[in-house]
C-alpha cells in the first residue's frame, strides 16, 4: 500500500437488532473524535436497508497512511472500540483502499469485481459527466484563467462522482459487477 496520498478505509459493522440507536450514538462519538486527528478528510455512512440484518458501512479517509496509522494506534480509538463489542454481532470488517476501488466494495457474500468491470463502470459514469460539464459549465467559465477553470470543473466532477454518480452506477450495475461467491 502506498505510503503517500489519501487512504480510504471501509468498515462494515453488523449491529445487533434492537441496538441500532445505541450504535448510532457510538458512531456519532467515534466519528467526532476521529475528525480531531491530523489528516482526517471526512467520512460517509451508509445505513442499513434491511432491518432484520442491520449492517452499517462507514467510509472514512485520511490524507496519508501515516496519519491513518496514528488514528488506528491511538488510545482514543481503542477506548471507542471497547464500547462497540456489546452492540455488534461480529467484529468490524475493515478494508483499506488507495484508489478508485473504494467505489467497488462488494456487498456481503460477493466477490470484488474484476478490474475490467471497474474500468467499464467508471468510464460509463465519467464520460457523460465530463461531456455535460464541457457543454454546460465550461462556456460559462471561459473568462476564468485556465487553471482556475480546470480546478472548478475537476472539483465538481470529483464531488459528483464520489457522492452521487458512482454510488448510483455501482448500485444499478451491481448484478453485472458482482457475482455471488456462495453459489
Amino acid at each position: 500500500m502506498s505510503e503517500e496520498g489519501p487512504v480510504t478505509v471501509v468498515v462494515r459493522h453488523r449491529v445487533k437488532v434492537g441496538r441500532e440507536a445505541e450504535f448510532e450514538e457510538w458512531l456519532r462519538g467515534i466519528t467526532q473524535e476521529a475528525l480531531q486527528f491530523e489528516g482526517h478528510m471526512g467520512f460517509h455512512i451508509i445505513r442499513p436497508t434491511n432491518p432484520k440484518r442491520p449492517e452499517y458501512l462507514v467510509l472514512f479517509k485520511f490524507d496519508t497512511l501515516l496519519n491513518l496509522t496514528r488514528w488506528e494506534d491511538s488510545k482514543t480509538r481503542e477506548k471507542w472500540l471497547e464500547r462497540l463489542e456489546p452492540l455488534t454481532t461480529h467484529p468490524p470488517a475493515r478494508e483499506r483502499h488507495t484508489g478508485l476501488e473504494v467505489w467497488f466494495s462488494p456487498p456481503p457474500g460477493q466477490t470484488p469485481p474484476p478490474r475490467y468491470k471497474m474500468v467499464v463502470v467508471t468510464l460509463l459514469t465519467l464520460y457523460p459527466l465530463i461531456s455535460l460539464v464541457q457543454l454546460a459549465l465550461v462556456p460559462l467559465l471561459l473568462e476564468w484563467p485556465f487553471m482556475l477553470r480546470t480546478l472548478a470543473t475537476t472539483s465538481l466532477l470529483v464531488c459528483v462522482m464520489t457522492y452521487a454518480a458512482m454510488p448510483l452506477s455501482t448500485r444499478l450495475l451491481s448484478g453485472w459487477l458482482y457475482k455471488r461467491s456462495d453459489g
